[in-house]
């Protein structure tokens, strides 16, 4: 198990001096990250995170100085895992598909499943982001350190994209998956999907629309 004290997660928190406080902070770091898959951000209390942790009030404050600086750590924690999530993805995409009729929905389901696998985490950054400068700036960094990987792998078929500049076909279209696939999943609001039907119905149509549009030779 990851030791908190020796990661960017001790960024947000105060620094543990014993082996047992550190296993009390992980406890409280899985706690917050378990009720922020089960219900928004602003209906958990600390007392909720104390009570699902078996560590009391003293513990936790002794850590972080409220609920934000919590969630920040938890966020940082997280980050780290959807990083080495999207590195996996894209090497797997990477080892089975090298033409763009391939490569594209792959690269639509690939995000789109790391998308609606971490939707509820996700969705409480984003909706805190807002109002919380690190949450905001850390969101970012990852977003294109991510997106980055995938938009690699679409530029393996540069050479197959009639568009008459490749490179910003690619991003617009990394931006319309990113944007639609959100949207649909309500990473920006309170609220969910709309049915799995429909999800998998929209990756086809992503996926046909953005290879339309690299296939499209345009006289402009």
């Amino acid at each position: 198990m990851t030791d908190p004290s020796k990661t960017s997660t001790s960024i947000h928190v105060r620094a543990p001096k014993q082996g047992r406080s550190r296993q009390s902070f992980e406890r409280i770091l899985e706690a917050t990250t378990d009720l922020l898959r089960e219900r928004a951000y602003d209906q958990i209390t600390l007392a909720d995170i104390c009570q699902r942790a078996d560590v009391s009030t003293g513990t936790l404050y002794g850590r972080v100085s409220g609920k934000d600086e919590l969630l920040r750590a938890v966020q940082v924690r997280f980050l780290e895992k959807i990083d080495s999530q999207f590195t996996i993805e894209a090497e797997r995409i990477a080892s089975h598909a090298h033409e763009l009729n391939a490569v594209v929905p792959a690269v639509v389901a690939g995000l789109g499943s790391l998308l609606k696998e971490n939707a509820s985490l996700l969705r409480a950054f984003m909706l805190r982001a807002p109002y919380d400068d690190a949450i905001a700036a850390a969101g970012r960094k990852s977003a294109i350190r991510n997106h980055g990987k995938f938009i690699q792998l679409l530029r393996t078929c540069s050479g197959e994209i009639q568009h008459p500049n490749p490179e910003r076909a690619i991003s617009s279209s990394m931006e319309l998956i990113y944007a639609t696939q959100a949207r649909f999943l309500g990473l920006d609001s309170v609220g969910g999907m709309r049915g799995e039907t429909g999800w998998q119905e929209l990756l086809v149509d992503l996926s046909d629309m953005v290879l339309a549009f690299f296939l499209f030779a345009s006289k402009r």
